[in-house]
């Protein structure tokens, strides 16, 4: 992203924040590696020095001690979410397609000269062997991080192996809503300055507008974002035409059902003081 319109964005956003009392949080993502960017901790600096908090998503093979270092200094204290696919060499670089040893050695150095509470370690199973999913996390636990497994998912039908049950093309659905609702708590800005749908509209599908002609609280509040949020959260039928209808993360009744009782039990938990989980 140009640095006048990274500046412009930053401002803007830290304007906001200021004007309704929180911290805006700022990440860099959706198809991007920040670590490639060797002047990476100089953006990570300004937004911070305007007030706005940084978050990192890396695959660390381009996270080296340098620029870990150089990160550092700025006084960086944002969470690092490290995507780090498989305990074995061959499952990692199948599906990743970098060097596994290069990507530990990065991911370990940080884990040691960073607070190990603000790194994330993902981990995607996708076709993992048998009993690589005990062994991932019998590797990372002792290091202090949190962990997150997760399922493959198909970026609104990208990947159309990975297209399952009611995300199938061509199959129309009700939508109830975002399990996370992404659209409703973020914005994700291309490098141009153009807003898409979410993090998971890799094919661009969906553009609210141009943060760069407009800004950000215009595109917020724009037609198209509106009309779109109406679509997802109805509880209307949608074709394949609407790419949260292909969202793996996009709930129908089931999983709207699933939410209200996961909510319930949250609930129960809090005023009755019980441990534990919903099952």
């Amino acid at each position: 992203m140009d640095w006048s319109l990274y500046n412009s964005i930053v401002n803007e956003f830290a304007e906001i924040g200021q004007q309704n009392d929180f911290t805006p949080l700022l990440t860099y993502c959706y198809m991007a590696e920040p670590f490639l960017a060797d002047d990476l901790h100089q953006y990570v600096d300004y937004a911070q020095k305007q007030g706005v908090a940084v978050h990192l998503n890396t695959n660390a093979s381009a996270m080296t001690a340098e620029k870990v270092d150089m990160l550092l200094e700025t006084g960086f204290e944002g969470k690092v979410h490290i995507s780090f696919h498989g305990a074995t060499k061959e499952t990692y670089e199948r599906i990743t397609g970098l060097v596994y040893e290069e990507s530990l050695e990065h991911t370990l150095y940080l884990i040691d000269h960073y607070n190990p509470e603000r790194i994330c370690i993902r981990g995607v199973d996708d076709h993992w062997g048998e009993g690589e999913k005990q062994q991932w996390f019998e590797f990372w636990q002792p290091k202090g991080t949190e962990l997150e497994y997760l399922p493959p998912i198909s970026r609104c039908g990208s990947v159309k192996r990975l297209l399952k049950g009611r995300a199938h093309e061509g199959k129309a659905s009700r939508l109830y809503g975002c399990q996370y609702n992404h659209p409703l708590v973020e914005m994700v800005i291309l490098f141009d300055g153009r807003a898409v749908m979410c993090c998971q509209d890799m094919g661009r599908e969906l553009i609210w507008g141009d943060v760069a002609a407009e800004g950000i609280t215009k595109v917020w509040n724009g037609t198209i974002r509106k009309e779109a949020i109406r679509k997802l959260y109805s509880g209307k039928t949608c074709d394949s035409s609407f790419l949260c209808s292909r969202c793996e993360q996009a709930l129908g009744a089931t999983g709207m059902v699933q939410v209200l009782i996961q909510e319930a039990w949250q609930k129960l938990k809090r005023c009755s003081g019980v441990k534990g989980s919903a099952g």
